[in-house]
């Protein structure tokens, strides 16, 4: 099909939807998808303060219960009283066991490779380490786990902060361009599906003929219905670059009634 003869033609007869023949800048309103995507952004950016705070108290904290236990902690013995598999697509060996401290008596939990585990039976001695003032906190001499490091709190924080950003941009994008985009005809010049994980949008090519009579081309992803190679678009493009170009209507914003 030769998509730019259906344009010469679509050109002789098209007229702009009513709401594009108003004086740019047109008013225009975030949809019910624009005002979800603006939700997760301004959730993103309130976000990582808190993120990052709560990230680091707990960091924070438990390198310092870490070092205690270190430098104040005592020792003990410590008997193993079960031990199971949860099992799934990565299978963690587990081991439960009971010690004695200050009269009392408390259960921790480690997680163990499966050599390890083959040997921890029921009533197998661990060794253990405590502190005095505060028994429950302990840990298992060659189980201690990993800690959070410290800079991981500001990275998060940063991730966070990067994603409201971009998720900020297409809104910016399509409301500039909704409200000070020139449209023009366009005919839909193919298609093609395009295969992901999660779902399987149709990505449809166009072309367009501008103000000045240059013909152009862009492409848009839909999720469902796309129209027909051969249909005819209404396109908007930025006056000062036309290679930013979209097919009306937009997901992110409407114009304004």
């Amino acid at each position: 099909m030769d998509a730019r003869a259906f344009l010469i033609e679509a050109r002789r007869t098209w007229q702009p939807p009513p709401e594009l023949q108003r004086s740019c800048p047109r008013e225009v309103r975030l949809t019910g998808a624009g005002r979800a995507l603006l939700a997760i952004a301004v959730f993103c950016f309130l976000g990582t303060p808190l993120a990052g705070a709560l990230l680091h108290v707990k960091a924070s904290g438990d390198h310092a219960e870490r070092r205690d236990l270190i430098a104040a902690g005592v020792d003990g013995r410590a008997s193993v009283t079960r031990r199971w598999i949860q099992r799934g697509e990565h299978p963690r060996y587990l081991v439960e066991y009971v010690y004695e401290a200050a009269g009392r008596k408390f259960t921790g939990q480690i997680d163990v490779g499966r050599t390890s585990w083959d040997r921890l039976e029921q009533g197998t001695a661990l060794p253990v380490r405590y502190l005095p003032l505060n028994p429950r906190q302990h840990l298992v001499p060659g189980h201690e786990g990993e800690l959070m490091p410290l800079w991981v709190p500001y990275l998060i924080s940063g991730v966070l902060a990067a994603i409201g950003w971009l998720l900020t941009l297409p809104l910016k994008s399509s409301r500039r361009l909704l409200s000070e985009g020139r449209p023009a005809p366009g005919v839909v010049s193919g298609q093609k599906k395009i295969h992901t994980k999660s779902h399987h949008p149709t990505e449809i090519r166009y072309v367009f003929a501008t103000l000045s009579g240059a013909t152009l081309e862009g492409k848009m992803e839909v999720q469902k219905n796309p129209p027909a190679v051969g249909s005819v678009l209404c396109v908007l493009y930025e006056q000062d670059n036309a290679s930013n170009n979209r097919a009306y209507p937009f997901a992110l914003y409407r114009c304004d009634t």
